[in-house]
């Protein structure tokens, strides 16, 4: 146990590092996310380590790439690409108790939960860099009207394509460590993508939408173009990184349920 909480400590300090280098997190990231990666590995070995790190690695880099391809989207996200201590928290939180629960009362279910509660995000991170990384029309998922490319709760074929490939991605990383492998696989990628879809419901009639007074584009955040924006529709204090948050929680509680039937 010692080793694997130096061990933890050794590979925690690499990633956070490295991803700190490469302005993948800022500092309050790299904080973060060396603690959560020393929790994860430290209590959750090999087996728990591989999928959140296939959806950081790989989120972190299609993020780089869509920047290069469609810059402009960004106007609309609240943050930068390097992720803070805020949103390394909403994405591996949730992940990170369901490691320590495990370590109290050990059981497959938890691990699937745990696979489809970073399904999820990865899921919905996906839908938004592919779905913004080309201009298509994005249509609301709840009225289907027409919105702006990179508004939450906006869908569009394209971002459903690539909601599906990062359910999928997560799904197949851990399949070394599955029993039942086919139905297991199946539920990590319907609970996945279920919950990026359930962050567009989310983010099209809850969260907190703003209107800038400067350029007058509806926006996610509480200030644009150096003003304070008006506040227009939803609750002000759900953000884009607590809907993430509810995301991974419904991803990992509706594998958890579909689970128990087989296991």
């Amino acid at each position: 146990m010692i080793l694997n909480l130096v061990l933890g400590v050794v590979l925690a300090l690499i990633i956070s590092v490295v991803s700190y280098k490469f302005k993948l997190l800022n500092l309050s990231g790299a904080i973060a996310t060396f603690f959560l990666a020393w929790i994860i590995f430290s209590f959750g070995q090999v087996k728990w380590t591989i999928p959140i790190l296939t959806f950081f690695i790989l989120s972190s880099l299609l993020s780089k790439f869509r920047k290069k391809i469609n810059p402009k989207v960004d106007s609309y996200f609240p943050k930068s690409n390097e992720r803070d201590q805020v949103q390394v928290l909403a994405n591996g939180g949730f992940p990170g108790i369901l490691v320590l629960i495990n370590q109290l009362h050990g059981s497959e279910l938890f691990y699937i939960a745990y696979v489809s509660a970073i399904a999820a995000v990865c899921s919905d991170t996906w839908a938004t860099e592919i779905g913004t990384m080309f201009n298509t029309k994005t249509f609301n998922i709840i009225n289907f009207h027409q919105v702006e490319q990179g508004i939450s709760g906006g869908v569009s074929l394209i971002g459903f394509m690539g909601a599906a490939l990062g359910a999928m991605s997560i799904s197949v990383s851990v399949t070394p460590w599955l029993n039942n492998i086919s139905e297991i696989i199946l539920i990590i990628f319907l609970s996945g993508f279920l919950g990026s879809t359930f962050d567009s419901v989310l983010g099209s009639t809850l969260q907190g939408k703003f209107n800038c007074t400067v350029c007058n584009k509806k926006i996610e955040s509480k200030s644009h173009c150096g003003k304070n924006s008006v506040h227009i529709k939803g609750y002000r204090w759900l953000n884009n990184d607590a809907v993430n948050f509810a995301a991974s929680l419904f991803g990992g509680f509706i594998s958890f349920a579909l689970a128990s039937s087989i296991l």
